[in-house]
């Protein structure tokens, strides 16, 4: 009943809504609604042992899709913890152009499971870099902080800067596989190799589409010495 009491000033004042589909919802929900929360799905199953690609159920797991098989990633293994789709979308969309900082946290608590799940044993975590002009229009890097989360779950060294985005590169939603490859090559650079040199290097980004952005990155970090490359996102399309 106390409760009630506080809420419902607060709800007539400032209303409280989902931001997944617009209900209004209590104070106590946070950014979704029981059943907007309910539809988050995780990423789980059975996997690609090398991207993390979903088999069909009772195919196994822990095998390399053909695609692995035919052209094998840079990147050792790539995990997401959720499926990309309702809430999940909505809350990413959020966090990145809405410039809703508050979900760092919600979005973080899932890097973190991810990271000791998966890759407890990681030296060095870094994030997809942002290019200056598109860091300077968004005001920050949203794979940056989820870095930043998954390298304090385990104990990790966060690298701040040591991955750049040298080359400006058109937003990729909508591209093809091979349109993304063509755009991301040859746009990053490692700003200290001496930084990777020898470190299980944990690679953080929010969305796995087709992994051509962190396989170009783990290329560049592979190259500057790195002892592996593997990928942690939120989640994956």
């Amino acid at each position: 009943m106390l409760k009630l009491l506080y809420e419902t000033p607060l709800s007539l004042l400032y209303p409280n809504r989902c931001r997944a589909c617009g209900t209004r919802t209590g104070w106590s929900e946070g950014f979704f609604c029981g059943p907007c929360g309910d539809m988050v799905r995780p990423y789980d199953g059975p996997r690609c042992g090398v991207c993390g690609r979903h088999f069909p159920d009772g195919s196994g797991s822990g095998h390399t899709c053909y695609d692995c098989t035919k052209k094998p990633p840079v990147f050792e293994a790539a995990r997401a913890k959720l499926a990309y789709d309702g809430p999940v979308r909505e809350a990413i969309r959020l966090y990145k152009y809405g410039r809703i900082r508050k979900l760092r946290s919600y979005l973080g608590g899932f890097m973190e499971d991810g990271a000791r799940d998966w890759f407890p044993d990681s030296d060095v975590v870094c994030a997809v870099p942002l290019h200056r002009r598109r860091l300077r229009d968004r005001g920050f890097n949203q794979s940056l902080f989820l870095a930043e989360s998954a390298a304090l779950a385990v104990g990790a060294r966060l690298s701040l800067d040591g991955l750049a985005r040298v080359r400006y590169t058109a937003p990729q939603v909508g591209m093809g596989h091979a349109e993304r490859l063509a755009n991301v090559k040859g746009a990053f650079e490692v700003a200290r190799p001496g930084e990777f040199a020898g470190a299980r290097v944990l690679l953080v980004d929010d969305v796995y589409t087709t992994g051509a952005t962190v396989n170009e990155c783990a290329r560049v970090l592979m190259k500057a010495g790195a002892a592996s490359v593997r990928v942690l996102t939120v989640a994956r399309a």
